[in-house]
């Protein structure tokens, strides 16, 4: 029996660990969400797959990230900050970092540990020996844990600064860090969250503009550079086996290949290199949704025939030996709207690559009618 694991969510009570208590929007609605045993049969997976649950609340809630590190821990961020446009981020909450256990290997974590609870606007974890990232706009942080006993040395070390949080589409803002296979940091950034990246206290002139795009740093170095520019809001990114990047991304299309330099379309505003003769389009030879119509009509089942709709949250490429063969090197991204995970097929195609349309598998409908 194949086994896909999710982090499924139900409604639980806020901690007692003097966490602030976060605001339960859903208390009072007539639908209630699944438990998580629920939600994980309702899932319609191909013949021999299984979906079981990992972690659910209240031991794990509002995750907005994930991470392993080299004991197959894992670290999930937390994120009870972000709030309603109207006030943008909710700052008498505090965002955390938590670690899971499976010490047994039977797919459920036994054991939660606390990290780091003293954060605010945390969008992205990452782990490396001696300490953890945290993406908390407009800083990227390095929480130290030289000893490895899950406990911070100290307060973090801001590392960069100048990753802009827009007043409008803040949502945009910088997120999705992870290690790529040549030892940088890496990292996405939405276009409506331009930023002008350094170190702490680089004078203006000598900080990176960031319109949007795939960004990485070298922390032994201490450099940053942008890889690649553009698109609206890239949701996920991975490699292949030969370490050929790729990153997924919402409305103006849903896929690129993350060519180093390359200019991509932005349908919100110009390139930072003015001297671009034209942006390239999307490596996929296909859309999840009616472009004859607006992208925003392709919420909520309406572009299910097309492959769920514009919203792609996280992305890898499988390179396991747990699926069946026929997933090893294939593009899985979540489909918000459609409620599914689309599946893509990889194809070379002149000097890069091409996405085709594979399959897909469908998500629970959460709320019980």
């Amino acid at each position: 029996m194949k086994r896909l694991f999710a982090i499924l969510i139900a409604l639980g009570a806020a901690s007692a660990d003097e966490f602030p208590e976060v605001y339960n929007s859903e208390k009072n609605q007539k639908s209630q969400p699944m438990s998580p045993e629920e939600a994980a049969k309702a899932f319609k997976v191909p013949e021999g797959f299984e979906v079981t649950v990992f972690a659910a609340e209240p031991e794990v809630r509002n995750p907005i990230a994930m991470a392993w590190d080299h004991n197959g821990r894992m670290f999930v961020a937390e994120n009870f900050t972000y709030a309603e446009k109207g006030k943008r981020f909710d700052l008498g909450l505090r965002d955390r970092i938590v670690i899971f256990e499976d010490a047994d290997r039977d797919g459920k974590a036994e054991k939660r540990t606390v990290f780091s609870d003293r954060l605010q606007m945390l969008t992205s974890v990452e782990v490396q020996p001696g300490g953890v990232w945290a993406m908390c706009p407009p800083q990227l942080l390095f929480i130290p844990d030289r000893n490895g006993d899950d406990i911070p040395d100290g307060e973090p070390e801001v590392v960069l600064d100048g990753f802009t949080v827009a007043k409008s589409n803040y949502h945009n803002f910088a997120n999705g860090l992870r290690w790529g296979p040549d030892g940088w940091l890496y990292g996405r950034c939405g276009g409506s969250c331009p930023g002008n990246v350094g170190a702490p206290g680089t004078p203006k002139g000598e900080r990176v503009p960031l319109r949007g795009g795939i960004w990485r740093y070298h922390p032994k170095r201490k450099f940053f550079e942008v890889i690649v520019h553009g698109t609206t809001n890239p949701w996920g990114h991975d490699w292949d086996e030969h370490g050929e990047g790729f990153f997924i991304n919402t409305v103006n299309g849903h896929l690129w290949h993350m060519i180093p330099g390359g200019h991509f379309d932005r349908p919100f505003g110009r390139s930072v290199n003015d001297k671009v003769y034209e942006a390239i389009q999307m490596h996929a030879d296909h859309w999840h949704f009616d472009t004859t119509g607006s992208w925003t009509k392709s919420r909520n089942g309406a572009a299910n025939d097309f492959g769920g709709g514009h919203s792609h949250i996280g992305m890898c490429i499988y390179q396991g030996d747990h699926l069946p063969k026929e997933w090893q090197g294939k593009l899985l991204t979540w489909n918000q709207h459609g409620r599914r995970l689309n599946v893509e097929r990889l194809e070379r195609e002149g000097s890069g690559y091409m996405a085709v349309s594979y399959t897909h598998l469908t998500l629970p409908t959460i709320y019980s009618v």
